[in-house]
């Protein structure tokens, strides 16, 4: 064995006899911690618990099997992180909504900051400096503002139909650009220049890199956090080689505007976007030369999460609607008869038609619950020991709400795996007695999705206006026979349609006239 050999085997064999100890430590306080037992769970193996059992793929189905054999709620021992995982509205409501002031912390993970990626407040713990992030986003991000940002939707939106005629082919890569113009519009005042642009590329890649985290070898070093103080060449390191590849992206897709709207404000020139809000106000309160650090600091986080989260949540939604009207025309026929009936042959739907449009905010309501854009949410931990059903939940449990089973339950949702808007109307009206998507895709408690209602309206109008303008089939293959539209989606924190094999043309030569000119008007 030479020296390198050595030395790399040297510091494993060392790595693992400072984990045996800590592990040992865990498992003895598990066997012995309160009167009342661990929910039950998948059966481990000494030490490392339930560790080789994590699913890296559609984790959230083999969660849902197994909470048909342990119950709604079950255990998994993981080393530094004992984790509970929710199978049910009832019990995730019970505990992160009813129990919220202990169930609202955040399981920090290592990779979000070797990423630079903790400073995301939706990842931060439950305390001062996350209010202070979340306060300074919900202003700009209310049900009572969003309002304010429908011109903006609306421009971007008939700008992508009018891309989706010239080149149709690039579904995908249209449905991230609008929602990524969406949000650099309102956040920075900033103009998407097209796929290329390095705004949609940079939010695209720090995304991924996230995702990538927090599925592969990467969560090794989340039940044994001394190993990111291993070098990235020693064989395993892969969250390492990551790290190091992805953390000037995201620092770079959270700094760069920011940046560019900070000297905007300084040069005087203003700006009515939400970054250059925020500075305005900072500018006011702490002078021209010198302000706040701190306060700097919220404005320049709130910014770039606005951003990357909502040109990537959204954009999954969108595609995965795509993917459904596909496999569903007599949906689409449906939605397509309303949206004649309401909106007419010559105009384009906008926000004024919402109220109207009762079955297209059924097929967006039934896209969100289809396709669970977070599939299992994000993770929350437990503030102190609690007790629920006969069985003790220890301080410091990380906590899963499987939202893809929730959203899936044919309690709640009879056939779940079909798409059917109908579900969710009576009497013309959408159903009250029908539980809305909404309240489980976005999140629960304390930690529910912030910038739920810009996204909600965004899918909304895309919705809208692709039906009332295009017609959506399955691509052909290269031997003219139709290919089958996959419903596979990716494993990570967010989750899209592997493909979106479509076709898309005008539904009518007045269809692509009204984009045509709504556009070249709109450029004059």
């Amino acid at each position: 064995m030479n020296r390198t050999h050595f030395r790399i085997s040297e510091m494993i064999f060392c790595l693992t006899l400072c984990a045996l100890p800590f592990a040992f430590f865990l498992w003895l306080r598990r066997s012995v911690k309160g009167r009342l037992p661990l929910p039950p769970g998948p059966k481990g193996y000494p030490f490392i618990g339930n560790m080789l059992d994590m699913p890296t793929v559609t984790p959230w189905k083999v969660f849902q099997e197994w909470c048909k054999v342990y119950g709604d709620v079950i255990y998994l021992d993981l080393p530094g992180r004992p984790t509970i995982v929710l199978g049910s509205v009832k019990v995730a409501v019970e505990l992160l909504e009813k129990r919220s002031s202990i169930y609202s912390d955040r399981a920090v993970f290592v990779t979000d900051k070797l990423l630079s990626w903790d400073f995301n407040f939706a990842f931060m713990p439950y305390s001062q400096t996350w209010r202070n992030h979340r306060r300074a986003f919900h202003q700009y991000f209310n049900q009572g503002e969003v309002h304010k940002y429908h011109p903006i939707q609306v421009r971007e939106c008939r700008a992508f139909l009018q891309r989706m005629l010239d080149s149709p082919e690039n579904i995908a890569q249209h449905v991230r650009q609008i929602y990524t113009a969406i949000i650099l519009k309102i956040v920075y005042d900033m103009e998407v220049t097209g796929m290329n642009c390095e705004y949609v590329l940079l939010a695209q890649e720090a995304m991924m890199a996230l995702n990538i985290a927090r599925v592969t070898e990467a969560s090794w070093v989340e039940y044994l956090p001394i190993l990111k103080h291993i070098p990235s060449w020693v064989p395993g390191a892969r969250f390492k080689k990551l790290a190091d590849r992805f953390r000037p992206v995201v620092e770079t897709m959270r700094d760069k505007p920011f940046n560019q709207i900070k000297r905007d404000v300084a040069n005087g020139k203003g700006s009515s976007s939400v970054s250059g809000k925020l500075l305005k106000r900072l500018q006011d309160r702490f002078g021209e030369t010198e302000l706040n650090q701190e306060q700097e600091e919220i404005a320049r986080n709130v910014a770039g999460i606005a951003y990357a989260a909502a040109a990537d949540t959204t954009t999954s939604a969108a595609q995965s609607f795509f993917v459904a009207m596909s496999l569903y025309p007599d949906v689409q026929r449906k939605a397509q008869a309303e949206l004649d009936r309401v909106v007419g042959p010559d105009r384009l739907p906008d926000f004024n038609h919402l109220d109207e449009l009762v079955y297209i905010q059924a097929v967006a309501l039934e896209t969100m619950r289809w396709a669970v854009v977070t599939p299992l949410a994000n993770p929350h931990r437990l503030l102190r020991d609690d007790e629920f059903n006969g069985f003790f939940i220890p301080k410091g449990t990380t906590v899963l709400p499987n939202a893809w089973a929730m959203l899936h339950d044919p309690d709640e949702y009879p056939d779940p795996d079909e798409f059917k808007p109908e579900r969710f109307i009576k009497d013309e009206q959408l159903d009250p007695n029908v539980r809305s998507p909404l309240s489980i895709a976005f999140g629960f408690g304390r930690r529910i999705c912030p910038g739920r209602h810009l996204s909600g309206s965004s899918l909304f109008l895309t919705i809208a206006s692709v039906l009332h303008t295009l017609s959506i089939q399955p691509a052909l293959g290269q031997d003219g026979k139709t290919i089958d539209p996959s419903t596979m989606m990716s494993t990570g924190i967010i989750s899209s349609p592997k493909c979106v094999p479509c076709i898309v043309n005008p539904r009518s030569a007045n269809a692509e006239h009204l984009i045509r000119h709504w556009n070249s008007t709109a450029s004059e």
